[in-house]
């Protein structure tokens, strides 16, 4: 970490602004951002649709530039996209002329990596997510919740030291969901990553999260910040006891009140 950075601002969003177009014709996505949060933290972020919770992270892969502000990780100012900061998507957007290994070591290979070290990070990350059976296939030939497994190892291997994802398990069926969730949370807590995540999914959002930031309709604000202590829950981690405790519902129907308040104001 950059000495002087507290561990609060391992990522920090400094009064960050974004506005498309000029003029009459212009929008305003996002207005006086400022957010920070810690090394090994999950932060969710939810609102209405049309919020800029997408424009945000944009903002911290390096792929849009902030109108007004500044956004840096670790001290460090961000220019443009980096291997740093792995991204995930709604859709996997795989290659599909590369087998699931090839796609998987595709980032390492296209920055030199030395080809056994590559092929053992690949190895580790497929076995880790169950795909090591699958090497050889080609993307079609895979169910969708095993394609988003291979488009997070993708991100993974690159060893990035922060895991941004935009709505990734948002095309899958429910019970492929909460199984992603799962696995999720497995690479999460053993690896020590930090992760932001994008969902319109409370729900979703109550559970993965260390904290879930609520962000109003455009121009996106944050409108409140709540702690959630359900990612870091020790022992047992049956995820339907966790989501039907009344700890949980809770929280859920607490956030949900929040942006249906501001859909009705």
């Amino acid at each position: 970490m950059a000495e002087g950075i507290p561990a609060a601002e391992f990522v920090r969003f400094a009064d960050v602004s974004v506005v498309f177009g000029r003029g009459a014709a212009s929008v305003q996505a996002l207005q006086a951002i400022s957010l920070s949060f810690a090394k090994g933290d999950f932060v969710c972020i939810v609102g209405p649709s049309g919020c800029g919770k997408t424009t945000l992270m944009q903002t911290l892969a390096g792929f849009l530039r902030p109108s007004t502000g500044a956004v840096s990780v670790d001290g460090q100012p961000i220019a443009g996209p980096g291997p740093d900061r792995g991204v995930v998507f709604q859709q996997p957007a795989l290659f599909p002329w590369r087998t699931v290994e090839a796609n998987a070591g595709f980032g390492p290979e296209m920055r030199g990596i030395d080809p056994a070290q590559r092929r053992a990070r690949v190895e580790t990350w497929l076995a880790r997510v169950g795909l090591t059976e699958f090497r050889h296939r080609y993307p079609y030939e895979l169910s969708g919740g095993m394609q988003q497994r291979l488009a997070i190892v993708r991100a993974l291997v690159n060893e990035p030291v922060l895991l941004l994802m935009d709505e990734p398990f948002g095309a899958l069926d429910a019970l492929t969901r909460e199984k992603m969730q799962e696995e999720l949370h497995a690479v999460w807590r053993t690896s020590g990553m930090t992760v932001l995540f994008i969902t319109h999914s409370v729900e979703e959002a109550v559970y993965l999260g260390t904290e879930v930031v609520v962000m109003s309709p455009r121009p996106g604000r944050i409108i409140e910040r709540i702690a959630a202590p359900f990612a870091r829950k020790e022992g047992d981690r049956d995820i339907r006891a966790i989501k039907s405790s009344p700890a949980f519902v809770a929280m859920r129907e607490r956030i949900l009140g929040l942006i249906w308040g501001m859909a009705e104001g």
